[in-house]
């Protein structure tokens, strides 16, 4: 994992409350938290209460992600051939070509994903580097852009290209038994993530930079974490440093509705001119190149050739 620092404001003034839709997404918070409490009450298990806070939020996120997106959790994979650790939350678009029952873990392609991340009941140092180990290993993922493919805006592209092209990971803790200071000190010293080798072809590709292994942490109650990009679609600008990245705390009373509004504003939104799939069946001269150096696959030059597209 990069050792890269870099200098950032830890906290702004708490972020006012009382709107009608952070009223609402409020409530929901509340629910979260009800969730929780009952499956302290109906089990002892660590992992039966962890199980049920994971569906508790996914299902949370059903009802408030616009139609179109669907919620799962399982592995996700690229079509270079790597793929994540099991992921509580896999958020899906419309290009995404499989579904699967709600409770049943699921292989995703990152072509239609549009964000990831874990649940933790309680924030603790212990769960706070295993989120950190599987959002780095989620960061080594790359969508691949086909032919036909475009993006809105220029601003969309700049995102896109900001954000590497893999989605954003996020976690949502209930409570955390760690100080501000501590966690924020932390995600600094994580670093960023370069891209796999293999993966990009220098400065100018959308897939090069380099990523933080988390975008944001919720914790209900508290507040919100996130990775603050120069070119963020949320604009939120309070990180003090030259390039304008970094991590910003926001103490909040309504923590998720600014999670919510987070992810709403930093799913990468793709116009595909074919199938996502077509890589995945029918993979590229580059994607064949990075499958046989990893040794995922045996390639000779004729299907090579084949694979050219």
């Amino acid at each position: 994992m990069g050792k890269e620092k870099k200098s950032a404001a830890r906290e702004t003034v708490n972020v006012r409350t009382g709107l009608r839709f952070e009223t609402i997404l409020a409530n929901a918070e509340q629910a979260l938290k009800l969730e929780l409490d009952r499956a302290r009450l109906e089990s002892d298990h660590s992992l039966t209460i962890g199980e049920q806070a994971e569906a508790a939020v996914r299902d949370t996120l059903r009802g408030a992600l616009p139609a179109g997106y669907g919620v799962g959790h399982g592995h996700v994979y690229d079509a270079y051939g790597d793929k994540s650790r099991q992921t509580d939350v896999v958020i899906t678009n419309l290009d995404h070509p499989l579904s699967f029952p709600h409770e049943r873990a699921g292989t995703y392609l990152v072509d239609g994903v549009s964000a990831a991340g874990e649940v933790k009941a309680t924030l603790t140092p212990h769960k706070l580097e295993d989120c950190l180990q599987k959002g780095a290993k989620f960061k080594q993922l790359r969508m691949t852009l086909n032919k036909g493919d475009f993006v809105g805006t220029v601003g969309q592209q700049v995102q896109i290209m900001e954000m590497g092209l893999v989605p954003g990971y996020f976690v949502i803790a209930f409570a955390s038994k760690m100080k501000v200071d501590s966690v924020s000190e932390r995600l600094q010293e994580a670093g960023l993530i370069p891209p796999p080798e293999g993966k990009t072809d220098g400065p100018k590709d959308d897939g090069n930079a380099p990523q933080p292994p988390l975008d944001a942490i919720c914790v209900l109650g508290q507040g919100v974490y996130f990775y603050i990009r120069p070119n963020n679609p949320m604009g939120l600008h309070y990180v003090e440093h030259p390039d304008q990245s970094g991590w910003i705390f926001l103490p909040t009373d309504a923590p998720l509705a600014w999670t919510l509004t987070w992810l709403h504003a930093a799913m990468p939104r793709v116009w595909r001119g074919r199938s996502v799939f077509a890589p995945y069946l029918i993979p590229n001269r580059k994607n064949l190149r990075y499958m046989a150096s990893r040794g995922y696959i045996n390639v000779t030059e004729k299907q090579d050739e084949q694979g050219e597209t």
